[in-house]
């Protein structure tokens, strides 16, 4: 039997890159998915793409009633919502002293309320519902410790381990676990991204950028979006029923270097 056969998930960020994954890995074991991006085209097409069943909704996680209308959209199209999956968010790049205070917002508006918006609703219908389900929530290695040009992500990213520990306290009597996944350095399209920017920043050729970033790693390689995707199915199954409060990093051992 798939581990999560009769389950609903709903995805948020998921139109590309990990979130698209997760959905697509949670299907594969049985759940019924709902796809949520603020870009509606294409998480329509994505969730298309990805077919059995999956819906494609528009949601601004930064916006409580978007947030309530997306889940209404999901659990009319699938039922319940049971697995609760807050990925979407967002990076921006700059030293802290040179950090415009509405970028640094920003971040933390998409990365931390979007999250807090999107579990909060996830958990109040769950306890409506009197059901048990599983919340998880996208941080980062970057939110366990800080890194150069990060101070809107990282502190993002601290921000949702804190509020993973205190939903995961709250919710536990009501059999509801509360996960966080921190990844290390995947390669998706925000990657690369990233060390475009990097490379622009600092002069220093991209191939040079990704040579830096992988040292640390002992296979030398990114992740892959499978490989981090399966820590979420993990978490969203039976398998994991005792596990709560906890951050779980697929870094590929990045910490040893």
């Amino acid at each position: 039997m798939a581990l999560l056969e009769g389950r609903t998930a709903l995805v948020t960020g998921a139109a590309r890159g990990i979130g698209l994954e997760v959905g697509r890995r949670l299907a594969g074991q049985g759940a019924r998915v709902a796809l949520a991006d603020v870009t509606a085209d294409a998480v329509r097409d994505a969730a298309r793409d990805l077919g059995g069943g999956a819906v494609g909704i528009g949601m601004d996680v930064t916006d409580p009633v978007s947030v309530a209308a997306g889940f209404s959209a999901a659990e009319d199209a699938l039922g319940t919502v049971d697995v609760v999956v807050a990925n979407a968010g967002v990076l921006h790049l700059q030293r802290a002293v040179d950090l415009e205070p509405e970028r640094f917002r920003r971040v933390l508006e998409v990365n931390l309320t979007g999250t807090f918006l999107t579990c909060a609703e996830g958990a109040r219908r769950l306890l409506a519902a009197d059901r048990p389900g599983s919340i998880i929530a996208s941080s980062s290695l970057f939110g366990l410790r800080g890194g150069v040009e990060n101070a809107a992500y990282s502190a993002s990213k601290f921000g949702v381990v804190g509020l993973v520990q205190c939903l995961a306290a709250e919710l536990g009597v009501a059999g509801i676990t509360v996960n966080a996944v921190c990844p290390g350095q995947v390669d998706t399209v925000m990657m690369r991204e990233l060390i475009t920017e990097r490379s622009r920043l600092t002069g220093t050729p991209p191939e040079e950028v990704e040579r830096a970033m992988l040292v640390r790693v002992p296979s030398r390689r990114f992740a892959t979006v499978e490989e981090v995707a399966d820590a979420y199915v993990w978490l969203a199954s039976d398998l994991a029923r005792y596990v709560t409060g906890q951050s779980v990093v697929v870094d590929g051992g990045w910490q040893l270097g």
